[in-house]
């Protein structure tokens, strides 16, 4: 690992294969379950609830002691960055930053906002919503990442997640249910930002925190996460119609070959299916179309 204090940059080995980063591409989040030690979780809520003082590594320009202090107490205590224990072991976590430096490349950089989202259980189920100034489309700039510093099973609400909704605009009725990220103390969900999600419905009682925040690119996408050996992109699985042709845009970008991403539609590739004999015509085309994620032409494809 090597993190630049200066930059707030880190830089590691990455750790997703092709097929995880293609997974990450057609469902839009992958998540972690328990990867953070329980003393730093424990000391991650404690100092949500006020319980031990702050020690920030530095005070930022223009900011006071106080101001630190009055931002604990908010719903965006981003004096969390400046603790050098939550750097260490939760911002710059072995797994989560493998991860991390898969999707985004070298040099990954640190975040500068947490949110918390922080819940009196019981509570009722979120409407599904995009998050604000969402954006649809392959690019992969930025990532968001929750954090649940504290067991997190179904009762108690955590994030539910529609796979495959990051890719276009979607509505899902309240009473319908997605992924449920449940898991115990230390666990992530790497999700794209676009995502539809909400918080689940809680049943139990009790104070339940989980922290948002964004890892940011700072270099050019390319293939340079663990390649497999048999990895092929012609007949590597990108998901059903209607889909497709997004997750192969999504992950021809990350591998930073989206200016040789062309559609010629219908059967042909990416879509592909089990029953065929033979593999997709369209591999390869230098001429065609791309996906049409503004959603602004009758066909669902955008000039080439």
């Amino acid at each position: 690992m090597k993190y630049d204090k200066t930059n707030r940059t880190f830089d590691c080995e990455p750790t997703l294969t092709d097929s995880q980063i293609l997974t990450y591409c057609h469902d839009g989040f992958l998540q972690l379950k328990g990867v953070v030690p329980d003393e730093i979780n424990k000391r991650t809520c404690d100092y949500l609830n006020g319980d031990i003082p702050i020690n920030p590594i530095y005070i930022p320009d223009g900011m006071t002691h106080s101001d630190l202090e009055r931002i604990r107490d908010t719903h965006e205590p981003s004096t969390l960055l400046l603790e050098d224990w939550y750097i260490e072991h939760v911002l710059l976590n072995p797994e989560l930053a493998g991860a991390l430096r898969s999707l985004l490349g070298k040099n990954v950089g640190l975040p500068v906002l947490i949110s918390n989202h922080r819940v009196e259980c019981p509570m009722e189920a979120q409407p599904w919503h995009h998050d604000a100034d969402h954006v649809f489309g392959p690019e992969t700039n930025f990532v968001e990442v929750f954090y649940f510093p504290q067991d997190t099973p179904l009762d108690m609400g955590p994030t539910e997640l529609l796979p495959t909704s990051h890719i276009e605009p979607k509505e899902r009725d309240i009473t319908e249910n997605g992924f449920a990220s449940d898991g115990p103390a230390g666990s992530y969900v790497i999700h794209s930002q676009s995502i539809l999600h909400r918080r689940g419905e809680s049943t139990a009682t009790g104070l339940r925190h989980m922290l948002k925040y964004s890892y940011w690119r700072t270099v050019a996408p390319t293939r340079d996460w663990i390649h497999e050996p048999n990895f092929d992109f012609q007949t590597a699985s990108y998901g059903g119609h209607g889909v497709a042709r997004y997750v192969a845009h999504m992950f021809y970008w990350l591998c930073g070959k989206a200016d040789e991403f062309r559609l010629i539609g219908g059967q042909a590739w990416p879509w592909s299916s089990e029953n065929q004999i033979a593999p997709s015509y369209g591999f390869g085309h230098s001429e065609g179309y791309l996906p049409n994620w503004r959603k602004n032409n009758p066909d669902d494809y955008a000039t080439g």
